[in-house]
């Protein structure tokens, strides 16, 4: 389905991008308390396929209390505020994805009524979207439909870990507590 008019955003955090480093170390450690805690799981796409380990946690809980995360999470608040266009009651899971070159994922969507990522180390790739494609680059904050189907297409060979955080918004309540421990508010 192609988009009949532009339903998406994309901004690039200044934040992001003056503390690059500091981001990549964060999202290293994390992952590599993640495994830790959940030695059969992973944080993103592992070698059998399975992204189960992202609605383990919420990668603003995992990096509460630092405050270059928190202003991360404020940046993030605003931008969904803005892109969704209402004060109503909203939640969001957040993961890191950590993906060696040939690691990316198919064609996917996602089940809630937005869904965005934020490129920490995207490296040289390109987020194709059902009608039209967005280069990464490091700050890139994204937000859309959730439904619509992308995959990530890697433009040059990489080494290392391409490191992005996706995440998911809902505005429709859940009757059943403690379903999904990843969502957190967003006030």
């Amino acid at each position: 389905m192609r988009p009949t008019e532009i339903d998406w955003n994309i901004e690039q955090s200044i934040l992001i991008v003056d503390n690059h480093s500091e981001f990549i170390s964060d999202c290293e450690l994390i992952n590599q308390k993640f495994k830790q805690q959940f030695p059969n799981n992973s944080t993103t796409l592992d070698q059998k396929g399975d992204t189960s380990g992202y609605s383990l946690y919420n990668v603003f809980a995992a990096t509460s209390p630092n405050p270059r995360w928190h202003s991360l999470f404020q940046e993030l608040v605003g931008i969904i505020r803005d892109h969704v266009n209402h004060d109503g009651p909203l939640w969001m899971q957040s993961w890191i994805n950590f993906q060696q070159h040939g690691d990316t994922l198919d064609w996917h969507s996602h089940s809630f009524p937005y869904h965005g990522y934020i490129s920490i180390d995207p490296k040289d790739t390109t987020t194709v979207f059902e009608g039209y494609k967005i280069p990464n680059e490091v700050g890139n904050i994204y937000i859309g439909p959730g439904e619509r189907a992308h995959t990530v297409k890697v433009n040059e060979p990489y080494e290392g870990e391409r490191i992005t955080l996706g995440f998911d918004v809902t505005d429709r309540p859940d009757d059943i507590p403690f379903k999904g421990w990843s969502f957190i508010p967003i006030l």
